[in-house]
């Protein structure tokens, strides 16, 4: 730089460079181009996360209404021993409710709706009750705990509102076993 303006500078190569040039190239930011691959990126990844959330929530929810049904024939099958007293849950199978009912001795209905009606989950749906040899996929099914603690032998079957039937997926099975009252909770077995 001998006797030139302060503007210009030497390279290795001996040409003249503008510094104001090379000052801004140095402060250079993103290019608009490496902003949108970001922002692409990051949609791809908002959009799986969105998925596994959806996934996630409609599983919470056939599984929230699997654990609302076994608790409502463990409270009645508990209700039968210590009130010493038939009771039977009442599974209202298009409305998605069920109820608990106490029983006199002939088997009439002596309290209805005991501890209210209980209703599934949103998008949780009844697929079936079976209830000893006997199968149903509408009304309004009893299903007996006696005071010795036994009941009538029932699985009920739930699934997602919106999961094909068939799937074989997101189902819940509650199963009642006859000789004990015991209730089992299974996700994905349909048997």
């Amino acid at each position: 730089m001998t006797g030139e303006s302060p503007e210009f500078a030497q390279n290795l190569y001996g040409r003249k460079t503008s510094m104001s040039r090379s000052l801004k190239q140095q402060k250079r930011g993103f290019t608009a181009l490496e902003i949108v691959i970001v922002l692409m990126i990051l949609s791809v990844f908002s959009t799986f996360a969105i998925l596994s959330y959806s996934t996630y929530r409609k599983q919470a929810r056939i599984k929230e209404g699997a654990k609302t049904i076994q608790y409502a024939l463990t409270t009645a099958r508990t209700l039968a021993i210590n009130q010493n007293a038939n009771y039977q849950v009442q599974v209202d199978i298009p409305n998605g409710q069920f109820w608990i009912d106490k029983l006199d001795s002939k088997g009439n209905i002596a309290r209805p709706k005991v501890t209210g009606i209980n209703w599934l989950p949103d998008d949780v749906a009844f697929v079936e009750v079976r209830k000893n040899t006997l199968s149903y996929d509408t009304g309004t099914v009893p299903i007996l705990f006696r005071p010795n603690g036994s009941s009538e032998y029932a699985s009920i079957y739930l699934i997602g509102a919106n999961v094909d039937a068939a799937d074989g997926g997101n189902y819940f099975t509650i199963r009642v076993y006859s000789s004990t009252g015991v209730i089992q909770t299974f996700k994905n077995q349909r048997r």
